[in-house]
């Protein structure tokens, strides 16, 4: 009797010591929804469906205002969507370690450079820096360029008919990083493999919101043997698949090239495809700095980030020069002057394209590919005046950020002015790529692309909604998503 007393009040302290005992916290005079005991706000993420969640969160943020909190049984989550809560979060050099539902992208991006944290990412990052180098992204422009004009021809064959903008774009950004960063062809490719790609991706989004929303699927036993798991297993082995045979194919190549010399520029940086990302992590590979494990998170890592999210700005930014003619018309003229008709767009051509800039800007303030962004704090720090204690995660609402009435008047307007020549009322007012140690190593590229392609499509089209003023419901998943399709007509100029 006695030792089922005591096995009695063991289970009762240590239920006490996690769900009730707990350590006076600055957060807890912050405003949120109202907890449940124990389980405090799991209830509210559960009741959530996954394409609901998104209008959730910005609903309590115009609620309860910059600093809210999210409280998870004892897991405190800070959501902030102030600038100056913002920068203090993402420049912090030490507290940057992705939050915990990242980690259920694990099986798929392993350590690479999205996932890592500390003297790791570190490494990986220094290794892959140079795939961004202005000389890169010069031989890059080539391949681009030809991507571009690919669909503009496609586009043409349309004749004016309704195109649905995603499938299309997807292929085009896929295509795009695989050739450039990877130094692989795959729209010769007919097969089935980069639909199924596409759409795993796609489903994985789906897989991992799902699974944040129901607390009791976060322990990893459980999850991998449930229905759900097994059917993320099976997602993941079709991502993962292709990533490999990208690196078979390119190691492919590179034994058929051995010892044939490729040119280096002056300056040390190698040109051509010889230092495309995949060719770095060979290399590396080579000198015993990673090994093949750390190219397949690195691979998928990039496939992943380097297609999906340039698609999803494309599509918006497609879907809103549709809707905006005097837009389009003017990045039209800017084009026609800078090019004067030449056929091809050099990168200083794109750097004097300071108009489509601004459009860019703008459409990535209205639809933030990275919505929101999770910190777990690993260093208690100060944020303003409130103590941020190590423990505590914190979520950068991006997508509210960029839509505040303070920094942008009439922030729901499409208006690409307000991006050129006005001075940011706060240096971390923007940040559709981050900020700080870990912002988005790939931005020079993605912009590049962007600007490729919509001065070729203003060029060559007039862009027409199918319907005006027509606006998708969002969702975010891994990246924000448009739940519907969004059909535009290309009509020939």
């Amino acid at each position: 009797m006695l030792v089922e007393v005591l096995i009695l009040g063991a289970v009762a302290l240590v239920v006490w010591l996690l769900f009730f005992k707990e350590d006076e916290n600055p957060l807890d005079k912050l405003p949120g929804p109202p907890r449940k005991p124990i389980i405090g706000n799991s209830w509210e993420l559960f009741q959530s469906p996954p394409d609901k969640l998104l209008d959730v969160l910005v609903d309590y943020t115009k609620k309860y205002g910059d600093r809210y909190v999210f409280k998870v049984m004892n897991l405190r989550v800070l959501h902030i969507s102030g600038p100056s809560d913002v920068e203090a979060v993402l420049a912090h050099s030490k507290n940057i370690k992705k939050s915990a539902p990242y980690q259920f992208l694990k099986d798929w991006l392993g350590n690479g450079l999205l996932l890592s944290t500390g003297a790791h990412w570190h490494r990986r990052r220094k290794i892959l820096t140079p795939t961004f180098h202005f000389n890169i992204l010069k031989n890059f422009a080539t391949i681009i360029e030809e991507k571009t004009q690919d669909m503009v021809k496609m586009l043409k064959d349309k004749k004016g008919e309704d195109v649905s903008l995603m499938p299309m774009i997807s292929d085009f950004t896929l295509f795009t990083i695989c050739e450039t960063a990877m130094g692989t062809k795959l729209d010769r490719d007919q097969s089935s493999a980069t639909v199924d790609y596409k759409n795993s991706v796609l489903n994985i989004g789906m897989q991992m919101l799902s699974r944040i929303t129901r607390i009791w699927m976060h322990n990893d036993v459980i999850y991998k043997n449930s229905p759900q798991g097994k059917e993320f297993a099976k997602t993941l082995s079709v991502a993962r698949s292709f990533a490999d045979d990208v690196i078979m194919d390119r190691k492919a190549q590179r034994a058929q090239n051995q010892g044939v010399e490729e040119t280096e520029s002056s300056d040390g940086i190698g040109t051509k495809r010889r230092l495309a990302m995949l060719d770095l992590l060979l290399e590396a590979e080579e000198k015993g700095q990673i090994d093949m494990e750390g190219i397949r998170d690195e691979v998928n890592t990039f496939m992943f980030e380097g297609h999906d999210t340039t698609a999803i700005a494309l599509t918006f930014g497609l879907m809103l020069l549709a809707d905006h003619e005097d837009v389009q018309d003017r990045i039209y003229e800017e084009v026609e002057n800078i090019l004067n008709g030449a056929d091809h767009v050099t990168m200083s051509d794109l750097a004097d394209m300071k108009y489509l800039e601004a459009v860019i800007k703008e459409i990535l303030r209205l639809y933030p590919s990275v919505p929101f962004i999770g910190r777990d704090i690993d260093e208690d720090f100060k944020m303003g005046d409130l103590l941020v204690k190590a423990g505590t995660t914190v979520d950068v609402h991006i997508y509210e950020l960029h839509h505040r009435e303070d920094l942008y008047p009439e922030a729901e307007k499409f208006k690409p002015e307000r991006f050129l020549g006005n001075e940011m009322k706060h240096p971390y007012a923007y940040v559709p790529f981050s900020a700080g140690p870990r912002n988005c190593i790939g931005q020079r590229f993605a912009m590049q692309e962007m600007k490729t392609t919509l001065s070729e499509i203003c060029r060559n089209f007039k862009i027409v909604p199918k319907v005006k003023g027509a606006r998708p419901r969002l969702m975010a998943d891994l990246v924000l998503r448009p739940v519907d399709p969004i059909y535009v007509k290309f009509i020939p100029r």
